[in-house]
């Protein structure tokens, strides 16, 4: 996060990795054992203190459970169930428990003229959009193992990863990313009409699973290329979180290293490798709300 008139600093990215950190070590001290509320179920009325619906009955999920992949320690959470694709492990917060809160946080200025779509989306409201950022082992036809979906809930930044601990849990993990999508009216992602939606149907059609999306799609590439081409050496996430909002990213792990981390937890069970990799997936969803607020911004002279 920047400071105003001030360089840009660690922000986020540095908080978030501060708290990883520590909770890994107090897991290895044997001194953690994570719970937390399950997500939502469909047809539940109950409200959590987040915000989400949530089950009238839930699984909790710690270490000391059979089939619990560690993950649970530096990530406590619990698991969402389908009744015919299984469960996928989820671990939810608030964006102002990885970093101080902004003023900026769920308002959109008035677009600039001839920016339809984000006036539509201005319009709308945004908490009728649903942020969403997939981590993949590749191409369509490898699974998906981790989905990060951001919304904000009239009070802050409600953020919410679905982790397939094996790649059994991949059908529950896109039934789960449908599920709570339909409650949307727009779907916002950074290259996801070329990726993130189309991979995600892909995997659906595979499993068998329904995927609902929200109809209006965002895609804030396609705005940030129109917007920042010569203002930029490139369009990337991470170079508009350094360029446009002002926060260095510390911390990360290259994106095609994020498949062979994935196949390696799977294959030996040591989670402590995808702190980076969930670290990665928060701050691309985070991110992109700054992105969409600055983009909402009048455009420099």
């Amino acid at each position: 996060m920047s400071r105003p008139g001030g360089r840009p600093n660690e922000g986020s990215g540095g908080a978030l990795r501060e708290r990883l950190g520590e909770l890994v070590r107090r897991r290895r001290a044997n001194a953690v054992a994570g719970t937390t509320a399950s997500p939502a179920a469909a047809g539940d009325t109950e409200v959590s203190t987040l915000g989400f619906p949530k089950p009238k009955r839930r699984r909790r999920v710690s270490v000391t459970d059979p089939g619990a992949s560690g993950v649970e320690a530096f990530l406590p959470g619990g698991e969402w169930r389908h009744e015919r694709h299984g469960s996928v492990y989820v671990h939810e917060r608030l964006r102002s428990d990885v970093e101080r809160r902004r003023r900026t946080w769920g308002r959109l200025p008035e677009p600039p003229p001839g920016e339809v779509e984000l006036s539509s989306l201005r319009h709308l409201g945004l908490e009728r959009a649903l942020f969403l950022d997939l981590e993949t082992c590749g191409l369509s036809s490898s699974p998906v193992f981790l989905a990060g979906t951001m919304h904000w809930n009239g009070e802050d930044f409600v953020l919410r990863q679905y982790f397939a601990r094996h790649y059994g849990e991949e059908a529950a993990l896109v039934a789960a990313v449908s599920e709570q999508a339909r409650g949307f009216d727009a779907l916002v992602t950074f290259n996801g009409k070329s990726y993130d939606a189309p991979f995600l149907a892909a995997r659906a059609l595979t499993h068998g699973v329904e995927l609902r999306l929200p109809r209006h799609h965002l895609d804030l590439l396609h705005h940030a290329r129109r917007r920042w081409r010569t203002d930029v050496p490139d369009c990337r996430l991470t170079t508009l979180e350094w360029r446009v909002c002002r926060r260095r990213r510390v911390g990360d792990v290259p994106g095609d290293q994020i498949p062979g981390l994935y196949h390696d937890y799977v294959r030996n069970g040591d989670p402590w490798r995808l702190v980076p990799v969930f670290h990665h997936n928060l701050l691309d969803v985070t991110t992109m709300a700054d992105v969409l607020h600055a983009l909402c911004m009048p455009a420099r002279g």
